[in-house]
This record gives C-alpha cells, structure tokens and sequence, in this order.
C-alpha cells in the first residue's frame, strides 16, 4: 500500500452523515478521505487542497450538486494538469439527471445503492495507475442479475448512525408536512431513500421513494400515509438490529 503521502485523496461530497460513514468504510485506509456537508464546504476544500477524485452528491442544502461541480471546474481553469474526475453519486436514475450532471461538468454518474466492489471498480477506473486498487481483468460476459445486497456484517457498526439519521430526516419531513412545505417532505423522502436502499432496507427505501413522490405531487395526505409507514418500518429494522 502506498504511503499516507502517497495514497490518493478523495473528497465525499454528501450532506448524510451515515452516507459519509458508508462512503468512508469503503475507501478510508487504501486513501485518504476528506468531507463536506454541502456544496459550499466542497469547493472551499477543493480551492484549498490537491485532490484526485470527487464524489458528489447534487440535492443538498446550501449549494447543491450542480452549483458546487460548475464551481469546481471554474477553479480547474487557473490550473494546470488535467481535470478532477468528478462523479455523481445519487439515487436519482433518470437520463434527465445524467444529462444534468454531464452539463454541470461531473466526470461520471453512479446510482445509490453502490456496493464496496462498485465504488473500488470505479476508482480504480478513473485514477488509472495511480488507484489503491487494481482494475480486475475483463471477464466474459455473464448473464445479467440483481445485484448483492450490502454485507450486513460489515454495516453492522454503522447501524446505529443510520438509525439515527433516518429519525431526523423523518422528523424533519413532519416539521415541514405540519408547515405545509410539500417541497423539503420531497427533499427528504429522497435523501432517505437513498440511504435506506444503500443499507439494504428495502421495505423502507421503497416507503421513502413513495413519500418522495407524495411530496412532489403536493399530496399531503399520501405524504403522510407514507411517513407512518416510514416510521414503522425504521422501528421494525431498529428491532431486528436489537434483536
């Protein structure tokens, strides 16, 4: 493994602090790994330091995704060598998104959930010969199947600060359906989307998506059918981890 000096730095760009850790159990010792909340963070760390790879999460408060990469690539013109790659990371799958980030300047585009194997491939990938890890060799083509599920072992020390942030979020989606705001209940079904599918709580990931998609229609009694299931189905995963 190279030297601390050596290892390739990485900025994770995401404002879920259980995304962060996910993100960080991944990559943290082959490189080093910084972190930003928000888009504003991510491009006063990028204007003050070398890094080899960014990735970016686009909705997030204070300056979103999109901003914080057109930002960064404005700095890169005062620079020499060649661009940072800059990949977006998001539980959106549609093409207008991928058109987005493509517009905005990211690099490449990665849909939550991502496993280990996912986020080394995809270093590897980009950082060519300077990666902590070597691109596997082609294979042959196999047939197409589902991915596998997150290594619950593996998550089972981050459980907790999932639990955790998957509380927060619904409370604030209740704040805000009490306050009449269909547009942050949106906001944060889809930032609990994305992590509940990242851990593998699929039930909840799926509940999230429909409560997403309650408050982008405006429908705040689906919104909240949606959040009492939200919530039954964190306590219910709470349990099984207890248990």
């Amino acid at each position: 493994m190279p030297t601390t000096a050596q290892r390739p730095r990485i900025l994770l760009v995401d404002d879920n602090a259980d995304n962060q850790a996910l993100m960080r159990l991944f990559l943290d010792g082959p490189y080093r790994t910084d972190c930003a909340a928000n888009g504003r963070e991510a491009v006063d760390l990028f204007a003050a330091t070398p890094y080899d790879l960014v990735f970016m999460d686009l909705e997030m408060p204070v300056m979103d995704g999109y901003e914080a990469t057109r930002a960064m690539r404005a700095l890169e013109r005062g620079r020499p060598g060649p661009p940072v790659p800059i990949l977006a990371l998001t539980a959106y799958s549609q093409d207008e998104f991928r058109l987005r980030c493509e517009a905005a300047g990211c690099t490449d585009f990665l849909v939550k959930p991502v496993g280990k194997a996912l986020v080394q491939d995809t270093v590897a990938r980009h950082l060519g010969e300077n990666a902590a890890w070597t691109r596997p060799a082609p294979q042959p083509p196999v047939p197409l199947r589902v991915a596998d599920g997150p290594d619950r072992d593996m998550l089972r020390p981050l459980l907790p600060l999932f639990f955790a942030t998957a509380g927060e979020t619904l409370d604030t989606a209740r704040r805000a359906l009490e306050a009449e705001d269909l547009e942050v209940v949106r906001a944060q079904g889809h930032k609990l989307r994305g992590a509940a599918l990242s851990y593998g709580f699929a039930d909840l990931g799926q509940a999230a998506g429909t409560l997403e998609q309650a408050g982008g229609q405006g429908d705040a009694a689906a919104a909240a059918t949606c959040m009492a299931l939200a919530r039954e189905l964190l306590a219910r995963a709470k349990r099984g981890f207890a248990g």
